[in-house]
Formats: structure tokens, sequence, C-alpha cells
């Protein structure tokens, strides 16, 4: 039996992984990071028997200083920390995503808010 390609990691195997990704994507509305080190839930925690695999995050820092942007599981583990720097918007994408599994609620936080806020979206699939 062939080995799953990367590309396959976390969509399976479908005749149709384009359309798969359409039929299961994911996005969370943007959140304004108003304090630092404060978490903002991306959306409710994921469903039993459901796998969330963020994606992509865009990060809009109007603020004066560079921060750091963490992906993490409310009450758990550290999925990713981006660096931005100051008024600038980055955008971070992984082919594969950081997964999140049932019951585990995605959120990000900012390190430093100085001079503005942090504005945060993100997209993925959720099957």
């Amino acid at each position: 039996m062939p080995k799953a390609s990367a590309s396959s990691v976390g969509i399976g195997h479908h005749s149709n992984p384009e359309r798969y990704r359409q039929d299961n994507n994911w996005e969370a509305e943007e959140v304004t990071a108003l304090a630092a080190a404060t978490n903002y839930n991306l959306g409710a925690a994921v469903s039993a028997g459901k796998t969330l695999r963020i994606r992509e995050i865009t990060i809009r820092h109007a603020g004066s200083n560079n921060t750091v942007v963490t992906l993490l599981i409310v009450g758990g583990n550290t999925k990713v920390t981006i660096d931005v720097p100051a008024n600038t918007t980055r955008v971070w994408s992984s082919q594969d995503g950081r997964e999140f599994t049932a019951t585990q609620q995605p959120a990000v936080q900012t390190s430093d808010i100085t001079g503005g806020s942090t504005f945060v979206s993100a997209a993925g699939i959720e099957a």
C-alpha cells in the first residue's frame, strides 16, 4: 500500500482533496487582542469525534512595539508562536496545520500591545 504524501496528511485519502478542503473549511471570526497575555478564543471547543487543523493565521499588529502571538489550547499546550514586528501584517501558514482534537479549544494571545491592538483571524479544516 502506498505511503501517504505530506500533502494528504490531515485531509485523509480522498479522490478530490480540494473539494474535501472546501466542504470542511473552518474559519474563526477576527479577534482583537486588547490586553497582553490574555487568551482570546478562536471559536468553540472542537466537537466530539472531530479534529480541527488550523492551517493559516493572519495577524494585523497595530502596536508600536514588536509582539509575539501564540496559538494555544485553552488550559493546555502552545501550538506555535509567531514573531510580529510593530505596525505590520503577518500571515503564518502550514500545509498540515496545527491539530486540535475533541474538546480542545483553540485560542491566541499576544505578548505586547503597546500603542495599539493586535487583530487575529484563523482558518483551517474541521472534519
